[in-house]
């Protein structure tokens, strides 16, 4: 039995096989060529992608100046950055650097202390309802700063002075002191 195909049916079937044939086909590479010439043969492009949006960019602190600033005994530097009263406490803030790569500096909660210079009376650090410290990196007595290259932030909360009181003084050991600091009520 003989199968005639009209021309239609005919062309469409070759057009259909040429299609398959060169979906199917494996293209050879070129022989590489031995050059004179360094031409490099193909180029990589690569697109680094856009990154996520993420929202506003986080724009730094401006570096807080220092009220006072005294000298530790071993080579730092503590500068107070902020005496401020609210409520019934005060909270002092301090920043310690050093030259030193590995600094470290420990004060003895016992030891720091603010002066009311109106009276004269010393203040302790305060403690929370279960005898915690009331100060940054705590452990056990001991309030530590790390004074490597990047200052650390130290601080600590006490009582507040008297009413009347115009400036304190501030006592660390090991450190020369912050005398006539005005506080901010």
């Amino acid at each position: 039995m003989a199968v005639t195909m009209r021309p239609v049916d005919l062309a469409g079937a070759m057009l259909g096989a040429v299609m398959l044939t060169a979906c199917n086909s494996n293209p050879v590479a070129p022989s590489a060529q031995p050059s004179d010439a360094a031409t490099p043969t193909a180029t990589v492009t690569r697109e680094t992608p856009a990154p996520a949006d993420t929202g506003p960019a986080v724009t730094p602190m401006a570096s807080q100046a220092a009220i006072q600033s005294q000298p530790g005994s071993d080579g730092t530097q503590v500068d107070l950055i902020k005496v401020a009263v609210t409520g019934d406490i005060l909270t002092v803030t301090m920043r310690c650097s050093s030259d030193k790569k590995f600094n470290t500096r420990s004060f003895p909660l016992k030891d720091v202390s603010v002066i009311d210079d109106a009276t004269a009376q010393r203040i302790a650090v305060l403690k929370d309802n279960q005898g915690n410290w009331l100060a940054s990196k705590v452990s056990g007595d001991i309030m530590f700063g790390d004074c490597t290259v990047q200052p650390g932030i130290l601080w600590a909360k006490f009582a507040a002075p008297s009413a009347g009181a115009k400036t304190v003084s501030i006592n660390l050991p090991e450190v020369a002191p912050f005398d006539g600091v005005p506080v901010t009520h």
